[in-house]
């Protein structure tokens, strides 16, 4: 039974994964992770994976995987969701899955950093090869909410 569940907040290339190089977890959700894996078994570049359409075959084996991530770490101590998690009724769907765990938000305060973010994304592309259209990370900057007193975090951690 999961006791401790930490749900990073924040923008691609705010640094989420990085952070999780500096704690101690048992088990890391990421959606990330799952389509790094559907590009290099189906030849495909990472940001071509956000132009299929939702009822893709491969949009419904990333949910299949997803979901069985989310099963299998349930029998984990210290459980992290590395998502963007930037909407109230995103994380809202975490604190369903672990009824009895303490929850821990670690916010990536990008804020006024918008420049910085857009930049940090071209340059992941040259080093790795992912990067997400910049359009859609602009639309990502308008769709956070902060975290409110009404979501059930024991802690909140801000790294700005």
């Amino acid at each position: 039974m999961s006791e401790l569940v930490t749900v990073l907040i924040g923008l691609p290339c705010s640094g989420k994964s990085t952070y999780l190089k500096t704690i101690d977890y048992d088990f890391v959700i990421s959606s990330d992770s799952i389509v790094d894996i559907l590009c290099r078994q189906n030849n495909l570049a990472y940001n071509d994976y956000f132009k299929l359409a939702p009822k893709s075959s491969l949009k419904h084996r990333h949910k299949m995987i997803f979901d069985k991530m989310i099963k299998e770490s349930k029998a984990f101590n210290h459980v992290v969701w590395d998502l963007t998690n930037l909407t109230k009724k995103a994380r809202a769907t975490i604190f369903k899955h672990y009824p009895d765990a303490k929850f821990c938000a670690v916010f990536f305060d990008y804020r006024g950093k918008g420049e910085l973010l857009l930049k940090r994304n071209r340059q992941r592309f040259h080093e790795s090869g992912k990067y997400i259209d910049e359009k859609v990370l602009k639309a990502m900057f308008m769709q956070f909410e902060p975290v409110g007193d009404n979501e059930p975090f024991d802690n909140v951690v801000i790294f700005s």
